[in-house]
């Protein structure tokens, strides 16, 4: 089978789903494609709209906050793992804070959790719970407050 070209590899892989210009530069590059010729092929998708990494913010986060909720620490992580610039992360979160509600998330999240771990001791339970808030990406002042109102929907006896 012969290699696609450049231009045919990065229309299939933007058919499979939205990319960064960084996840393609690197994925054109790793299939041997001449800087030179991917630096043009990236331009020319920028330009008609097929590539554009402040549109993949956006997409990027509404998805997590609809299918995985987690805070802006976690989105900005990912997204500038991603090759996201900082800025474009900046204005796609502030464009979207409403539809976010950090607090919202956290405690649906922290309900679903303290659920699952009813049996476990307080103290235990709410470690665990915002253990993993943190790994999600909420900040220490929405875990807190998570945690506050758990406790009032917990009685000693879990």
């Amino acid at each position: 089978m012969a290699f696609p070209s450049a231009r045919e590899y990065a229309l299939r892989l933007l058919a499979i789903r939205p990319r960064t210009v960084r996840e393609l530069r690197d994925k054109l590059a790793r299939r041997g494609h001449a800087p030179g010729a991917v630096a043009a092929l990236l331009a020319d998708l920028s330009a008609i709209g097929l590539l554009d990494d402040a549109r993949f913010a956006k997409m990027w986060i509404e998805g997590r906050a609809a299918l995985k909720p987690m805070g802006q620490a976690r989105l900005r992580a990912e997204l500038s793992a991603k090759g996201v610039d900082r800025g474009l992360v900046d204005e796609a979160l502030a464009g979207l804070r409403d539809e976010l509600d950090e607090p919202a998330a956290a405690l649906k999240l922290a309900q679903r959790k303290a659920r699952a771990w009813r049996d476990l001791a307080p103290e235990a339970r709410e470690r665990r719970i915002s253990g993993f808030l943190g790994r999600r990406g909420y900040s220490g002042g929405v875990i807190s407050a998570t945690l506050k109102k758990l406790r009032k929907g917990f009685t000693d006896d879990g």
